[in-house]
């Protein structure tokens, strides 16, 4: 068994655990979640009905309308996988995606009732109750089953997936670096080195081809005695030959079998193999928005713009009028501003200062700026000088929700200084975001307070949705935190 590292097996084997593998794990939420949905069906709706109507009601319609809805929630999250260890530890168990899932579900499910014609059998005021506490109930076991995954796992109570690493000393050296130390998804369970001269093109390939098939057989037959559900090849894309030798010496087991892809592509969030004719490419980055979601923001702006100018109207014309006798100028402040693929556009602002600047040269308002007019003070503090972009949004060059636009001497200035800056404008800008629900706005004098708020629009990029632009949209009215360094 040369070439083997046998060391993690032996502490696996002294520290005892409980092996719940991905059906194990995927039994256990499931009947938890359909459990606990049954319970709360029959509950509510025997309660209610004693209260209503003095009887326990249509018991077996409860539980099958609950057994339905387990089942229209279950199988989306089956489907991709949801249910692994892996799942919970890297967050795809989000919160968001199980109110998302739960209303889907229930939403084909009163399709179903419709077309079946069986809406009649229960109450909409059961219904309405059920709806609430099923979808408390799935919060609630969501929750804890990551809490106890993750506890599980940290202690040994719950076995990750089983890895075993191939590659040469220096490359499994390195791994180690890049690789987390509290990073718990993966166990190492054991380590097949190869020769380091396997790589050279130039060795003699017979002594390298007996070397290497001796290695691959007894990484082989450790990965079989041991239950390795996963192998990690290490040797990166530098030597195809080895690769290939790797992947053939290792396809007998059946398990999974990854390349690793460099420490280049660690920071990027995810990462696909796509087709290009018949080569295989790997997509190190894609559209931050697909067409679909595209065109449910642009619907979703539409929507919201439209009804805000209406709503806004006498709002509009108030501010308009105090402006005017609060000082002279326009009611209105345009200025250049990059939008999506850095096209500029003119911003469309209530004016709060006595100067229009929209030059090279701009200067950011700041604590108690003498530019600030009476009433500009009031609407910056409350954002409502930023109303007037309500058509920005309209006219498509702005969005409701997104990183927001900056002036264009402003953008010039710190997409030298920090490098992920141009990535903001990947997506339409907005009149909220992440960032300004967070208490990053104002003022940024400094480097690091621009570094934060990329930081922040960054992640808004990353992980859009329609669920998290609503829930921008509401802390921007009621959080305290948008209106901190508001100037």
């Amino acid at each position: 068994m040369s070439g083997v590292d046998r060391l993690v097996w032996r502490r696996l084997i002294d520290r005892p655990q409980i092996n719940i593998g991905a059906t194990g794990l995927a039994g256990l939420v499931i009947a938890s979640e359909a459990v606990l949905l049954v319970l709360t069906a029959l509950a509510s709706g025997i309660a209610y009905h004693l209260c209503a109507y003095g009887d326990a009601g249509p018991v077996r319609t409860f539980a099958a309308v609950a057994s339905l809805s387990a089942l229209l929630y279950v199988l989306p999250y089956l489907s991709q996988g949801d249910y692994t260890v892996q799942a919970f530890l890297k967050g795809r168990r989000s919160a968001h995606r199980v109110v998302l899932r739960w209303h889907a579900g229930l939403l084909l499910l009163g399709v179903v009732a419709f077309l079946t014609k069986t809406t009649a059998m229960f109450s909409r005021v059961w219904m309405v109750i059920f709806y609430v506490l099923g979808l408390v109930a799935l919060l609630a076991v969501n929750a804890i089953a990551k809490r106890v995954v993750r506890t599980g796992v940290e202690h040994g109570r719950i076995a990750a997936r089983r890895l075993m690493l191939v590659g040469a000393s220096d490359d499994i050296a390195e791994f180690w670096e890049r690789r987390g130390k509290h990073d718990q998804t993966d166990r190492i369970v054991s380590i097949a080195r190869l020769p380091q001269k396997a790589s050279d093109e130039k060795a003699d390939s017979a002594e390298v081809d007996a070397e290497l098939t001796e290695v691959l057989s007894s990484a082989v037959e450790h990965a079989r005695l041991f239950g390795v559900d996963a192998v990690l090849i290490l040797p990166g894309c530098s030597s195809h030959r080895l690769v290939s030798r790797c992947v053939d010496g290792l396809s007998a087991l059946p398990v999974s079998i990854h390349l690793d892809a460099g420490p280049a592509l660690d920071r990027v969030p995810t990462t696909e193999v796509q087709r290009i004719g018949d080569l295989a490419a790997l997509t190190i980055a894609d559209r931050p928005l697909g067409p679909l979601q595209t065109l449910a923001k642009r619907v979703f702006d539409i929507a919201a713009s439209s009804l805000g100018l209406v709503m806004l109207a006498p709002v509009f014309l108030a501010v308009a009028l105090k402006i005017k006798r609060d000082s002279p100028g326009p009611v209105f402040f345009l200025q250049r501003r990059r939008g999506y693929n850095q096209r500029e556009f003119r911003i469309v602002k209530f004016r709060s200062m006595t100067c229009l600047e929209d030059g090279d040269v701009v200067r950011q308002a700041k604590t108690g700026d003498a530019r600030i007019t009476p009433i500009g003070e009031t609407l910056r503090r409350y954002n409502i000088d930023e109303l007037p972009q309500l058509w920005n949004v309209l006219r498509g060059d702005m969005s409701i929700v997104g990183p927001r636009p900056h002036a264009v001497a402003h953008d010039k200035l710190f997409e030298k200084r920090i490098g992920k800056y141009p990535r903001r404008l990947n997506v339409k800008p907005g009149i909220t975001g992440w960032a300004q629900v967070n208490g990053f706005r104002g003022e940024t004098d400094t480097d690091d307070k621009m570094e934060k708020r990329v930081e922040h629009d960054l992640h808004y990029i990353d992980n859009w949705s329609l669920w998290l632009d609503l829930k921008i949209v509401a802390m921007t009215v009621f959080s305290r935190r948008a209106y901190t360094n508001a100037r």
